[in-house]
């Protein structure tokens, strides 16, 4: 493939997306502009797949089965807003579809994995360390301006904590699997950039995105617990809930605001299963608010982007809300067979899809852009390819 059609029609969108640069221009220039270039970059993706199809090879069968799910999305959503009389932009909600297909066609090839893997690692690994220089001057997404006033969270370059976590998290994930120095030098500074990007998470006061983490770090250590390290991972457990319940008493004295106790206490209650206390941000009552509308049109569904524009914060109730149980329940199928297939690879490629999909799984109960974002969507291309080139030692890559 030209390598030159490879870096304009598909790592620019995808850099493009991953550092929200469609936000700054809208915040900084126009609001005009920024949709101009979000549209722009589809084009550049559509340009590129016809420009590289004829190179094209190999393609993810597992893959496929998400092109199903589309198939099955937009024709129930789209007759339920026929039905309903809903009007939305369904122009707005094709942009993760097209990226699905592009990136789907460019890694057909798996000789463009590897070097698309070091792009998105470099990329998401900035927007972590932008999470926590925009917290520390002070910079919010929603105001083009520096603030005086003290900011409880981080936010990101998405304006959203719980989005800032998920960046983070899977920033990690990448960095600590597609970045393997051999002198240790390097890998000394491969775990201070590891320990900033967890700092990246610690700033947002996610209780998502700090539980998720502790699950992630010890599934993608997996290696040091085995046997003899069995015992290590016990000693290590004991250690976490000891700092828990010394970061708990101590809380009062780290100059936090009333917010960001109020959210560390939240992890640690979510931490030592102590579920009732767990504070869902309200998100529990904006799915009561869409759950009516579910009861209503169960079967069909309400349209495309309905769950959008309730805010649902939920992926899955969206889904559902959306298009109706059949796709709900494909969803869900689809979901555990990428899951269910995670099994069949290396213990090396196994955990780390496995923990890119367990990151994104969670994150659903709690967002509703998972699936919406370009640069979470390749994600879902990156792991169909991992599980499909794996069969193959000429295509393993992870």
């Amino acid at each position: 493939m030209n390598k030159l059609i490879v870096y304009i029609c598909f790592y620019w969108p995808i850099v493009c997306s991953a550092l929200n640069i469609q936000g700054l221009v809208n915040m900084f220039i126009s609001n005009s502009l920024s949709q101009q270039l979000a549209y722009f970059n589809v084009l550049l993706i559509i340009v590129g797949i016809f420009l590289i199809e004829k190179d094209a090879s190999n393609f993810s069968k597992t893959n496929k089965i998400w092109l199903i799910f589309y198939i099955c999305y937009y024709s129930f959503a789209l007759l339920a807003s026929g039905v309903q009389g809903l009007t939305s932009g369904i122009l707005a909600t094709l942009v993760a579809p097209i990226y699905f297909i592009g990136f789907y066609v460019l890694l057909s090839d798996p000789d463009q994995l590897k070097p698309f893997l070091k792009i998105l690692t470099i990329s998401f690994v900035i927007a972590s360390f932008l999470t926590i220089y925009l917290y520390n001057i002070k910079f919010n997404y929603g105001d083009p301006s520096i603030l005086v006033s003290r900011i409880d969270r981080a936010e990101g370059v998405f304006g959203d904590a719980n989005n800032a976590a998920l960046v983070s998290l899977i920033a990690y994930i990448l960095f600590d699997k597609v970045y393997n120095p051999s002198k240790n030098i390097f890998r000394a500074c491969k775990i201070l950039i590891l320990a900033i990007i967890f700092y990246s998470v610690f700033l947002t006061f996610s209780t998502t995105g700090l539980f998720v983490f502790t699950v992630i770090f010890f599934i993608t250590n997996y290696k040091y617990f085995t046997g003899f390290r069995s015992i290590i991972l016990g000693i290590l457990i004991v250690l976490l809930y000891i700092g828990i319940f010394s970061l708990k008493s101590q809380t009062k004295d780290l100059n936090l605001s009333a917010h960001q106790i109020h959210k560390i206490d939240n992890v640690i209650n979510l931490l030592t299963l102590n579920l009732e206390k767990v504070d869902s941000s309200g998100r529990g009552d904006l799915i009561e608010n869409i759950l009516p509308y579910l009861y209503k049109n169960p079967i069909l569904g309400n349209g495309v982007d309905f769950s959008v524009a309730m805010r649902g914060h939920n992926t899955y109730i969206g889904i559902w809300g959306d298009a109706g149980i059949f796709t709900f329940v494909f969803f869900i199928f689809m979901l555990v067979v990428y899951f269910l297939k995670t099994f069949t690879l290396n213990s090396k490629q196994r955990y780390f899809a496995m923990s890119i999909l367990l990151v994104l799984y969670i994150f659903m109960f709690s967002l509703q852009t998972v699936i919406n974002q370009p640069n979470l969507i390749v994600l879902i291309v990156i792991i169909g390819y991992i599980i499909d080139y794996s069969k193959s030692d000429k295509l393993r890559i992870i």
